[in-house]
């Protein structure tokens, strides 16, 4: 970088997660001389440059630098900015207002008694005649011609300037300084502080639209970019670009484009001279990024299917399965870390504490969450900043190392925390995707969403018809606490309600239930035949809730089905063309769904004999209630003997006691169509038949939910 005895360092700050995502090369404008201080401007870059001009040949420094101009390039041509502020001395870097009708330049403030100790000022010009305006000096520049401002930067807002002065008072030799607007003027410049400011040089701050903080400095050797993100009126510790943008030579003068995508910077990496140069950052695609959710901790516990009996007092008492009892059928409880729970509710006579039953059985699993978290407001004003935080990640062993942030609306962000305004009314959704930490030699790509809304209510509800219906799921965000019951519903419908279902394939051929294409799918799927069109229909959801309705599309376009579509009908006629349903079950959750029916599967009988014991009703009203409930399953009874008696007898006696337990379960209402028996006698024993304790284990009758084709008939 080159000194300029009047011109202060220009310094770029960069993001310290960049790295190869930047694309970096020079400009076509730079020459022989040196250009620093780049901005984006109209159709091109405004930068400075020590390059001859018209005064240039009357006026040399002490070092024999021509003084520095702003110059206008697009493409290889450049010209001076305009003649409004161009004097025989420097003019040096400069910003403008988010509008463009203010622009703010470093310039300098001469002393007509002392030609050698002219100083730096700030001077502001409106721009929004073709001709601009005079300059004028800002109300802080140095008056006895003993300090510098330069460097300005603009906030979004226009009502706070950033600048680099080596005014007294300082923490080294330049610092950077903030002045806040006040009506129409500004309060005094106040020093960021040790946060930013060090005992040598920090200069060229440019506060970006989502309040980044980039700025360079020394302290470290050459100078180098870094950032820091302001929060609550306070800057972040700073962080270090790295490669591409910094190097081993002076990296400075960097700015970023609103959408975070592209920007400038200036570096003297040529090893020859101060030149420019434009990056551009690749931003990484993710793909199937589910709702940012925290864990949830607090559970609603609610039995629907017992109706409390005066003449008979009961006690309702839940194990929560960490040793923690409550009451009542409805119960609230928070859980204080992580895990498995077991949870039961237990019937018991309020006379005696004799137990009736133990129901509702379930197992609540509370895990991190293996995706990113996003920390934000849910709802905001067009053009106001709003926050973004990574803040609540917590990802386990796979720690995030980068952060993307694509707020839905064409533009981009980097970094644990960023800001971002929205320029338009309407729901958008932000997506934060983490790149982790290497575990044995290889990164994850994880994601997550969340929907910010945008606007007052009365902006909101003129562009209600206008608006993807993934987008208004914000208006229908689910409560924290989730309702856990016994067993699943079935919704019914009057008969001429309205349903709303999630299409999501159309086929002119019949797709079997164990087509992989189903197999991202975790809900119930209908099989419709539309007899006009001659084609069939695949959906999903089937509900009068639209609140649950978006939550199903949303979660089908985050599987991958992305040509989803929200459709309504009449329930009745619905449900006359679906020719069947089924769900999509890998063989891991069949074995686990086989493995918990076979909880209950401790049915005894008397020696020799296929008459049910009384111990083993409770079980066995367990299975007929999940059958009742569950209309679509089919259950294979396998029954089992010891070895005592011929394996004839065995065998007869174990056919038997499997049609015993399906007379009992046709008594408590399971269809008997939806029941199958087998007997296997003596020739699958799981003990030693020599002891009575092998025997007794062996006398067992095994369940098994039939998954024929993986599709349940209607």
């Amino acid at each position: 970088m080159i000194r300029h005895p009047l011109i202060f360092l220009l310094i770029v700050l960069s993001t310290g997660l960049w790295a190869q995502e930047a694309e970096v090369r020079p400009l076509e404008c730079n020459s022989n001389y040196n250009e620093f201080a780049p901005i984006s401007y109209k159709a091109g870059v405004i930068f400075c440059s020590d390059r001859p001009s018209r005064f240039g040949i009357s006026w040399i420094d002490a070092q024999g630098n021509y003084p520095t101009k702003n110059y206008y390039g697009e493409g290889r041509k450049s010209s001076i900015l305009n003649e409004k502020i161009e004097t025989r001395y420097n003019e040096g870097p400069a910003c403008f207002s988010h509008d463009e009708s203010v622009m703010v330049f470093t310039g300098t403030v001469t002393n007509e008694s002392k030609k050698d100790n002219n100083h730096l000022g700030l001077f502001f010009v409106n721009t929004e005649s073709s001709t601009w305006s005079d300059p004028k000096a800002f109300e802080y520049n140095t008056i006895d011609h003993t300090y510098n401002l330069a460097h300005p930067t603009l906030s979004r807002d226009g009502k706070r300037l950033y600048f680099t002065s080596d005014m007294p008072g300082g923490y080294g030799g330049k610092d950077i300084y903030v002045c806040t607007r006040n009506g129409s003027s500004w309060d005094k410049p106040a020093n960021l502080g040790s946060t930013i400011n060090s005992e040598l040089d920090e200069v060229f701050p440019f506060i970006s639209e989502d309040d980044k903080l980039y700025f360079s400095t020394n302290k470290n050797g050459p100078f180098d970019i870094f950032y820091s993100t302001l929060t609550n009126a306070s800057f972040s510790a700073p962080l270090p670009m790295l490669p591409p943008i910094n190097s081993s030579f002076d990296d400075f003068s960097f700015s970023i484009s609103a959408d975070n995508e592209s920007g400038y910077f200036a570096s003297n990496r040529n090893e020859r001279n101060d030149d420019l140069y434009q990056f551009n950052i690749r931003y990484p695609e993710f793909e199937h990024c589910p709702p940012a959710e925290e864990s949830t901790f607090c559970y609603l516990f609610e039995e629907t299917n017992i109706v409390p009996n005066d003449s008979m007092p009961m006690i309702f008492e839940w194990e929560f399965g960490d040793g923690i009892l409550g009451s009542g059928l409805t119960t609230e409880y928070c859980y204080g870390d992580y895990g498995t729970y077991h949870v039961a509710l237990n019937v018991y006579d309020s006379l005696t504490r004799v137990r009736f039953a133990r129901v509702s059985e379930v197992d609540v699993v509370i895990e991190r969450s293996s995706y990113p978290y996003i920390t934000s407001l849910d709802s905001t004003h067009t053009l106001s900043l709003i926050k973004f935080s990574a803040t609540g990640t917590d990802m386990g062993e796979a720690k995030a190392e980068k952060y993307y942030w694509n707020f839905g609306d064409g533009t981009h962000g980097q970094g644990f925390e960023v800001g971002h305004g929205f320029k338009e009314p309407g729901y958008y959704k932000v997506e934060l995707g983490v790149i982790t930490q290497p575990i044995n030699g290889q990164s994850e790509k994880r994601c997550s969403t969340k929907i910010i809304s945008v606007g007052t209510a009365e902006e909101l509800e003129k562009l209600k018809d206008k608006i993807d219906p993934i987008s208004s799921e914000s208006a229908f965000q689910p409560d924290m606490k989730i309702v856990v019951k016994d067993s699943t519903k079935y919704l019914q419908y009057a008969p001429d309600s309205t349903v709303y279902f999630v299409e999501f394939k159309q086929s002119d051929k019949q797709i079997h239930p164990e087509d992989p294409y189903f197999n991202n799918i975790k809900f119930e799927i209908y099989e419709r035949f539309d007899s006009i069109q001659t084609a069939y229909h695949y959906s999903v959801g089937n509900t009068t809730e639209m609140p649950a309705m978006m939550r199903i599309y949303r979660d089908m376009i985050n599987s991958g089905y992305i040509t989803s579509i929200i459709r309504e009908d009449v329930s009745r006629e619905f449900k006359n063309e679906v020719l069947k349903s089924w769900w999509y079950l890998p063989d891991s959750l069949q074995v686990a769904i086989n493995a918990h029916i076979n909880k209950f599967n401790d049915i005894k009988f008397d020696l020799g004999t296929y008459d049910i014991k009384s111990e083993s009703f409770d079980n066995l009203n367990y299975i007929a209630e999940v059958m009742i409930l569950e209309k679509s399953t089919k259950l294979m009874i396998k029954a089992h003997t010891d070895s005592i008696g011929t394996n004839n007898n065995n065998l007869l006696l174990a056919e038997r006691r499997a049609k015993a337990v399906i007379q009992y379960l046709q008594q408590q209402g399971v269809n008997k169509s939806r029941l199958f028996t087998k007997g296997y006698g003596e020739e699958s024993p799981l003990a030693d038949n020599t002891t009575e304790e092998g025997r007794a284990i062996n006398r067992r009758v095994e369940f098994e939910i039939i998954f024929n084709d993986a599709k349940r008939k209607k």
